[in-house]
């Protein structure tokens, strides 16, 4: 090994890379592009208020890594209880959506659409059978068009910016947890027992922000001799023989060439893979884009929900949080706040807006949904540029022609969300972080092993229709 262990990205899986090295006495140098660590579990803080960059908690079937934190956080890591809903039309629907919940709210002639609908999808599919291609086809095969129409494709499209026929099956594979609408009214009916997964209702989360646990993980990888640069405005990387030697960076406190023993990286796919290869023609592999409205309020609570999803098409923001209803301590006392998640693409028109402009629009959308919010004190914008990879038809066929890429550099892995373009959650992003440290400490590369992490299909709950 000619250097140290270089780690690109100081989201969760960069840091626990970096905090695995550091507990074995290795000195991991992070580099990150952001002023805060945590990556898309970064929290942002003003005044008091705190916002974290989307809904997130801590679930894990890892009691390895549940341990760590708990250590890590002690007391400040809180176990809470979600409560969410989806807003349609006037309405509000229990999420992840519930059969019996669909089949009290949405009236008889609804059901009896949605009814007439899935049976229709299931004569089709027997008489015409044929493969699942787009999520549309996924969805409308074992849920019929009513339900499609009125939940699944219009939010979808809202949140990929691309038509669900233009949308990858693997997403709705992924991500719904029923065999199809009969198998729901079968568990509703209780004929049906066993169990599906879904999200689970109670999670882990730190006092002041999903951003303190990766505050604490920094300043523990420093307490024990490893190095974390935020702030990283560029970098490249050098190679020689097929491997990469050194890693370029320009940094705040100016120009620095930092030699590498492993690498692994966290950053987006095709930017590494760039970096690898310049000027080599890659398969586009898109991220979606997200914007946040912030709004301080001056009244104590907003609503009883930790979110609410916004099904409508003809809306923008696709998600309400209250921040507060994680933890008391994400705004002030007496006080509370509402985060607007609204999905775009880098550059366009939401991209652009300033904050009264994002403040006029989003107004009149809650107004639309029923909200009155005349009580802002104060309001900023956060915006992401890779938020989320989009599973366009043929994706996975490109995202391997990319990995291909970097699996001709030896000391090299990728790892995380961003990394290998796969829609993971934090637990699973902190778990390839950990895997790809101990192969970096054997100079070792398994490629296969990171990718398989967050596969599982893990029963959590029982009763819910989606994920």
């Amino acid at each position: 090994m000619n250097g140290p262990h270089v780690i690109l990205g100081g989201g969760p899986c960069g840091l626990a890379a970096a905090w695995e090295l550091a507990r074995a006495g290795q000195k991991p140098i992070v580099l990150e592009r952001e002023s805060l660590v945590g990556g898309l579990c970064a929290t942002h803080e003003k005044d008091g208020w705190r916002f974290d960059l989307g809904g997130h908690r801590f679930v894990s079937a890892s009691v390895e890594l549940s341990r760590w934190l708990e250590g890590l956080l002690g007391e400040d890591l809180l176990t809470q209880e979600r409560r969410s809903v989806v807003l349609h039309d006037g309405r509000s629907f229990k999420y992840p959506l519930d059969a019996a919940d669909l089949v009290r709210s949405l009236g008889v002639r609804e059901n009896a659409r949605a009814l007439a609908g899935y049976a229709e999808a299931r004569a089709v599919h027997a008489l015409r059978p044929r493969p699942d291609v787009s999520f549309e086809d996924w969805v409308t095969a074992r849920f019929g068009r009513p339900l499609y129409d009125t939940f699944f494709g219009p939010y979808t499209q809202k949140l990929w910016g691309l038509h669900p026929s233009c949308i990858s099956a693997d997403w709705a594979a992924e991500r719904i947890s029923l065999l199809h609408l009969g198998d729901a009214l079968l568990r509703m009916g209780g004929v049906r027992r066993s169990e599906i997964r879904t999200y689970a209702r109670r999670y882990r989360y730190p006092r002041h922000g999903m951003g303190q646990l990766y505050e604490a993980m920094s300043r523990e990888v420093k307490s024990l001799g490893g190095e974390i640069v935020t702030g990283v405005r560029a970098l490249s990387l050098e190679v020689a023989a097929k491997r990469v030697v050194a890693v370029r960076a320009d940094t705040v406190a100016g120009p620095r060439r930092i030699p590498v023993g492993e690498l692994l990286s966290t950053i987006p796919l095709t930017d590494l893979a760039q970096s690898l290869r310049p000027g080599v023609a890659l398969p586009e592999l898109r991220f979606r884009a997200l914007t946040f409205l912030n709004l301080m309020l001056a009244r104590r609570d907003f609503s009883e929900n930790t979110w609410m999803y916004v099904a409508s098409g003809a809306l923008a923001m696709s998600r309400i949080q209250e921040p507060k209803r994680r933890s008391v301590a994400m705004a002030p006392e007496g006080r509370t706040s509402l985060m607007l998640e609204i999905p775009c693409n880098v550059g366009d028109g939401t991209w652009r807006a300033d904050v009264g402009e994002l403040r006029r629009r989003m107004g009149a959308e809650l107004r639309e949904l029923g909200f009155t919010v005349d009580d802002v004190l104060d309001a900023f914008v956060v915006r992401v540029a890779h938020g989320y990879p989009v599973y366009h038809l043929g994706y996975e066929r490109d995202r391997q022609e990319t990995l291909r890429v970097v699996s001709e550099f030896a000391n090299v892995r990728t790892a995380g969300r961003q990394g290998l373009f796969r829609y993971v959650f934090m637990d699973a992003a902190m778990q390839m972080g950990v895997v790809a440290a101990r192969q970096m400490m054997q100079s070792a590369r398994d490629a296969a092993a990171l990718d398989a992490i967050g596969r599982a299909r893990s029963p959590i709950e029982t009763s819910a229709l989606t994920a």
